[in-house]
């Protein structure tokens, strides 16, 4: 081997051997200096060990990870947390770093941000309050918003936004969180000081008739505590009357949840096809091959615990395409049934207006199984579903379940309607 290129090699392995130095030394300075503040360093903590989260951005996406976690008190006495968070898969993608601040009793759950922040965090689904005009305040219940965000704790807000502090905040059960924390040591603990402020100014004597019983830690969905991830159940391959050809079947990341009495099932089906194909080879010479392709699809059902006929919105096949008065509705939506009357009864004008605002997947219902036309496994999108079917057949009148000798269970409805 010519001597320059031996130089050129050992050069280039001494180069890489000095930046994998430099790097485990400035770790090892940056790990010293979080232990010289009294505060613990984890470089691998255990994803449990932030599962008494479950506000947004947690209990999201099936995806879940944790790293670097520091953990300590500060100077006025407050424990915190800090680590990088980060999910995927069924859900918006997130990876922030996140400061998690404890709270004297555990309460509802609240979000605050700038007004001028682009956008709240993903999976929220509190309602918008009107509290103070210098920021965005989501919660259930209005009052209870107001009592939290009190002058002290507006003034705290201020002064952490006004160093320089990004604010997205939010209450969750017994945690203060706050998206966006530093990892410099310095900066971090003058963000730590700053959100500690926060966490001291709320008045637990003013929000004990608030307190709440948060979810068991786990890997739960926010706004669904009933939901279970099962990791695979084949049964509903045949229970769904799914395709049966090929091989390989299989599902995954399966969602159950009881759902108030109309429960929602959601995963996603997998299996694999063969066919021949030919090619050249090299040679010039014609040559036979077997190629595996895979394939997917995702299911969102509801089982009922009653009977519809057929009748599809926007939503698949069967039965005979049905036209309603409103021309409008009749450009967004295909309705197709096997019984036009019952179609009037049910698809009514009010219902025409509901669908037409909140412009569900198309759906499918037939017998007891009411199938949506979703094209992702999305946790936010089984939620819409799984709320939309109460809303659906809440509309439907009382008429349309006498004549067909049905008693309705309660519906839940939305907040908003």
């Amino acid at each position: 081997m010519n001597s320059t290129i031996v130089i050129i090699l050992i050069a280039i392995a001494l180069l890489v051997l000095a930046v994998i130095a430099f790097l485990i030394i400035r770790r090892q300075r940056y790990v010293r200096v979080l232990r010289g503040c009294g505060w613990t360093f984890e470089s691998r903590p255990a994803l449990e060990s932030v599962l008494d989260h479950h506000a947004p951005p947690f209990g999201l996406g099936f995806e879940r990870e944790v790293d670097e976690a520091v953990s300590g008190t500060t100077a006025a006495g407050v424990p915190f947390r800090v680590f990088e968070y980060a999910t995927s898969e069924g859900g918006s993608r997130f990876d922030e770093r996140i400061a998690s601040m404890q709270l004297p009793l555990p309460l509802p759950d609240l979000f605050v941000s700038a007004v001028s922040a682009d956008q709240v965090r993903s999976g929220v689904q509190a309602t918008p309050i009107e509290v103070d005009p210098r920021y965005q305040v989501r919660a259930a219940d209005s009052g209870y918003a107001r009592m939290a965000l009190s002058a002290p704790v507006l003034e705290a807000i201020a002064a952490f936004g006004q160093a320089g502090q990004h604010v997205d905040l939010s209450i969750d059960g017994e945690h203060l969180v706050a998206v966006g924390a530093p990892k410099d040591p310095d900066q971090l603990q003058t963000y730590l000081e700053l959100l500690g402020g926060v966490a001291k100014a709320i008045d637990p004597a003013g929000l004990a008739p608030y307190t709440t019983t948060p979810p068991p830690p786990g890997f739960g969905f926010y706004g669904h505590p009933d939901w279970l991830l099962i990791d695979r159940d084949d049964a509903l391959i045949a229970k769904y009357g799914l395709t049966k050809a090929g091989f390989g079947h299989s599902t995954e990341k399966v969602i159950r949840g009881a759902n108030d009495g109309l429960p929602v099932e959601a995963f996603i089906h997998r299996w694999k096809t063969q066919r021949k194909e030919t090619y050249t080879d090299s040679n010039g010479r014609t040559q036979t091959r077997t190629v595996t392709d895979n394939h997917s699809e995702v299911l969102t059902a509801i089982t009922m615990p009653f009977s519809f006929p057929l009748i599809s919105v926007g939503g698949g096949w069967g039965g005979k395409k049905v036209r309603f008065e409103s021309e409008e509705f009749n450009d967004r939506f295909t309705v197709r049934t096997e019984d036009a009357k019952f179609a009037s009864e049910v698809i009514h004008p009010r219902t025409m207006e509901f669908l037409m605002a909140v412009q569900p997947p198309g759906f499918r219902i037939e017998g007891d199984v009411m199938r949506f036309s979703v094209d992702k496994h999305d946790t936010q999108l089984i939620g819409l579903c799984a709320d939309f079917a109460h809303e659906f057949f809440g509309r439907v009148p009382s008429f349309a379940w006498k004549n067909l000798q049905i008693t309705p269970p309660a519906f839940r409805r939305l907040p908003s309607n």
